[in-house]
């Protein structure tokens, strides 16, 4: 469990390298094409990295809210819980854009927006 943790957070942070240094070069004065080419480098590299990193944090720290499920796989120590509560902010946000996801496709195939 620990190394699905450090796993899913060595996935955001490869997506917020690859991110920056993708768009590091993109301004307002960026041609069409080469804005074009940044939103194609960005969904095939940074956007399966938060994808992988949901698959992998989202469940995995939802286990170990329990004390009981901590203890088990060592999360005892400040190191690992301060690991924790930094993958629980991240998989709540996941978690809230998912769920606003699903809301929106909800109510524009209702007709409600």
């Amino acid at each position: 469990m620990r190394s699905t943790q450090v796993i899913g957070l060595l996935f955001v942070l490869g997506a917020v390298l690859l991110s920056s240094w993708i768009l590091g070069g993109v301004g307002s004065e960026t041609s069409a094409s080469a804005g074009a080419g940044a939103f194609f480098g960005l969904m095939i590299s940074a956007i399966p990295f938060l994808i992988i990193s949901a698959i992998l944090l989202v469940p995995s720290s939802i286990k170990l809210l329990s004390g009981k499920a901590r203890i088990v796989h060592g999360f005892n120590n400040k190191k690992w819980q301060l690991l924790l509560l930094i993958n629980l902010v991240i998989s709540f946000g996941y978690v809230c854009i998912i769920t606003f996801i699903i809301f929106t496709y909800i109510t524009v195939k209702l007709g409600l927006m």
